[in-house]
């Protein structure tokens, strides 16, 4: 009997292993090409600009994973491939982060520089006042109206595109416009959704619309909490 369960024991190890070296041999295309559109996607956010570390790291490991795939080095392929999109993660979110405050600043701005036109307005008339010109000034040339923004059409369903994540998707202007927001789409979606880190191409993704502040927020709350797309300086989860 001991002899007999040896040998199963040794089958079983052989089976193991074999399977272990397929998985490895299997080529993470899909994976290099998610880590691509996330590198791709915070180039185009000007990450080198906001978050200029995590964008390198990004872009320096996504090439390290290019030419471990060109080596058949699949094993440091994946590697470089889960650091590239880390990193890109992050720049994409920092960027973010501060393309909303600068947008703030150039605001506040603007509305300074409306109270300093006003002030200047009011002084010059009541200059005009005292003097008691007859002669009625020029009226003031109104300031040209700005050219409206171009609406953005909100979608009832998306279709997943290669690449995409639920990060990615929730960040879209016609989806939620916010990438915090994945968890809602990851709970409208269960049926067809059995683990948030894989969605596949052609997915019909049903956007939800009727969410409540508190929803909102308690979704934000997962998403710097779960570790699936690690947020910046958030708290990990346990802690």
């Amino acid at each position: 009997m001991e002899r007999i369960a040896h040998h199963m024991l040794r089958h079983l190890c052989i089976f193991t292993l074999a399977a272990l070296l397929i998985s490895c041999a299997k080529p993470p295309h899909r994976e290099l090409d998610a880590a691509e559109y996330m590198v791709k996607r915070a180039q185009e956010l000007q990450a080198m600009d906001f978050a200029p570390a995590e964008y390198q790291a990004a872009h320096t490991a996504l090439n390290d994973a290019r030419r471990a795939m060109d080596k058949n080095e699949y094993g440091d392929a994946r590697d470089s491939i889960e650091y590239a999109l880390q990193h890109a993660r992050r720049a994409v979110v920092l960027t973010e982060e501060g393309q909303a405050r600068l947008k703030q600043a150039e605001i506040q701005k603007a509305i300074e520089a409306e109270k300093a036109r006003q002030a200047e307005r009011e002084k010059a008339q009541s200059e005009k006042a005292e003097t008691k010109e007859v002669k009625k000034p020029p009226a003031a040339k109104p300031a040209p109206t700005p050219a409206p923004r171009p609406k953005i059409e909100l979608v009832e369903e998306y279709s997943v595109g290669e690449g995409e994540t639920l990060w990615t998707i929730s960040a879209q202007p016609q989806v939620y416009g916010e990438g915090l927001l994945w968890p809602l789409l990851y709970q409208a979606n269960r049926d067809q959704i059995k683990d948030p880190r894989q969605i596949f191409p052609g997915q019909a993704l049903g956007i939800r619309r009727d969410m409540t502040k508190e929803e909102l927020e308690e979704a934000r709350q997962r998403a710097r909490e779960s570790d699936i797309f690690p947020v910046p300086g958030a708290t990990p989860p346990g802690q």
